[in-house]
């Protein structure tokens, strides 16, 4: 794929039009990839705003409805899910709900693979087989198939992972087992 060479007229949209948004931005890209016939996409319109010194450094204040639906939200979804339904970036998310004290770890009684990885100290792929292989109980979150961009994430409940430990736990070695909330988890059988 070429780098797209940028036109006075087409810097002259971005200049007109850009106001830091991804709606606005996505927008903009798409008149230009209509002008240009090069396909142009939000990331090239914000990268040559920044560029030509028009960047927007400041996002819009977060609404008390925003703040309500990330409070119910964080608890159940992942960031990634949270930011698309808002129109936030996920960094947006997540640092504004470790501003608010938002626990974003907290499910309920449930775990994310990753949550897994780091409580035993191994790497996704690891977590994956022992999901594959039938060793940890794992569902998908929201019913879809979790995929690349972290769209749903694996729903692992806690009974799962403390059957797993109890079964399995002789493999778990190494310094970065979280052994106090392996500890946790065995305490509460």
């Amino acid at each position: 794929m070429h780098k797209h060479k940028w036109t006075e007229e087409e810097r002259e949209i971005v200049r007109r039009d850009y106001d830091g948004h991804n709606k606005t931005s996505e927008i903009i890209a798409q008149k230009l990839t209509l002008v240009a016939g090069d396909r142009i996409t939000l990331y090239a319109v914000k990268g040559q705003a920044a560029c030509m010194g028009i960047m927007q450094n400041k996002s819009p204040d977060w609404t008390e409805k925003e703040i309500n639906i990330l409070r119910d939200m964080i608890n159940e979804y992942a960031p990634l899910t949270i930011a698309r339904k808002l129109g936030r970036s996920v960094n947006a998310v997540v640092v504004k709900s470790k501003r608010l004290g938002l626990k974003r770890r907290y499910r309920n009684g449930w775990y994310t693979k990753k949550e897994v990885t780091e409580i035993c100290g191994v790497d996704h792929k690891k977590v994956q087989r022992w999901i594959d292989e039938g060793w940890l109980k794992a569902s998908w979150h929201t019913g879809n198939k979790p995929q690349k961009s972290g769209m749903s994430p694996w729903h692992i409940e806690e009974k799962d992972l403390r059957d797993f430990i109890i079964q399995h736990g002789a493999g778990l070695q190494g310094r970065n087992v979280n052994l106090f909330q392996i500890i946790a988890l065995l305490v509460e059988c």
